[in-house]
């Protein structure tokens, strides 16, 4: 049975790493968040707290469940991250009142100034990323990596 996607499989015979997307996707994603981490250096933090203050930010009160899932971070691990970022003054925790086994977790003060400075690298870094790529090209590429994460799902 022939396979239209075959040449893209490890196991055909001309297989060439360099047509294989996830080669790619994974060392876009490496090069992202090595030149991330680099820039998130000066202000002390790494790529998994990043992303959970990002998460925060963008759903206030969320629960820590909530965040590891939208993170795609192991519970405890988030739970152990928010309690570095607690320890930071970046994001205070909260028991929700209607159900007192949720945590519910929002940014300080201090925890929304870093989501902006941490927003203004990640500005100056997707700039330099998309160099020589018009918008509708990094629109494309959006479709196509949303229709795939659905086929994943």
């Amino acid at each position: 049975m022939s396979n239209k996607y075959a040449k893209f499989f490890p196991n055909h015979d001309e297989f060439n790493l360099e047509n294989f997307p996830y080669y790619w996707i994974s060392q876009i994603y490496a090069l992202y968040v090595a030149k991330m981490d680099n820039s998130l250096k000066k202000y002390g933090l790494d790529n998994s707290r990043r992303r959970i203050l990002l998460a925060a930010n963008l759903h206030p009160n969320a629960s820590v469940s909530d965040l590891s899932e939208m993170t795609l971070i192991k519970i405890s691990t988030t739970t152990k991250i928010l309690s570095r970022l607690k320890e930071e003054l970046l994001v205070e925790t909260m028991l929700c009142a209607e159900d007192n086994r949720v945590t519910r977790v929002i940014l300080t003060e201090k925890g929304e100034e870093m989501v902006t400075k941490i927003n203004e690298m990640t500005a100056l870094l997707l700039n330099d990323t998309f160099d020589g790529l018009k918008p509708s090209d990094v629109d494309r590429l959006n479709e196509a990596l949303r229709k795939i994460k659905s086929n994943l799902e």
